[in-house]
């Protein structure tokens, strides 16, 4: 997403319209005051779980435009209601066969890593540490939201099939 400038500190709009110009200095004074310490607290959280539980799991919870937009590599018309988001390394199988049935029982699309790929995982933790667990759950904003931010008459539906979602999977990883 840095490529086209949307990365860690946007410069560009969503279709690919300049922002704001950052030179370095601003840029690294944004990853100090931001970007760092939020990372910094996510890889305690993580520690903290694994501390007192022996085990982590992320939910990566992002939402996406129901039409693809300039700057995505995926520009396929069809849209998945959920992009499901793994990692070789930290998203187990039954998390990613979990999310897809559950999902596809109640009605809805699912792809994995498509239209987006990937899951977070704290670099201290990165490819070092199978307790930590990871899976990215991005859901198409069209299911619940119009194109004028309001909300549609599935939000709360939506809202609790996620949550049952993450109900599901504290049962996977016990």
């Amino acid at each position: 997403m840095s490529a086209v400038g949307m990365g860690a500190v946007y410069t560009r709009t969503h279709n690919g319209s300049i922002l704001k110009t950052v030179d370095n200095d601003i840029r690294e004074r944004i990853l100090q005051t931001y970007y760092d310490p939020h990372h910094e607290a996510l890889t305690n959280a993580v520690q903290r779980a694994l501390d007192k539980y022996n085990q982590c799991l992320i939910v990566d919870g992002h939402s996406f435009p129901a039409a693809p937009l300039p700057y995505e590599l995926y520009q396929d018309d069809w849209r998945p209601d959920f992009c499901i988001g793994t990692d070789p390394y930290h998203t187990p199988d039954e998390l990613v066969m979990t999310a897809i049935s559950f999902l596809n029982n109640r009605g809805y699309s699912t792809a994995i890593n498509a239209p987006f790929t990937g899951t977070l995982v704290p670099m201290r933790f990165y490819q070092k540490n199978k307790r930590v667990s990871s899976i990215m759950i991005e859901i198409n904003r069209g299911l619940y939201m119009n194109e004028d931010g309001s909300r549609k008459g599935r939000f709360s539906g939506v809202h609790a099939d996620v949550q049952a979602l993450l109900n599901a999977f504290s049962k996977v990883l016990g």
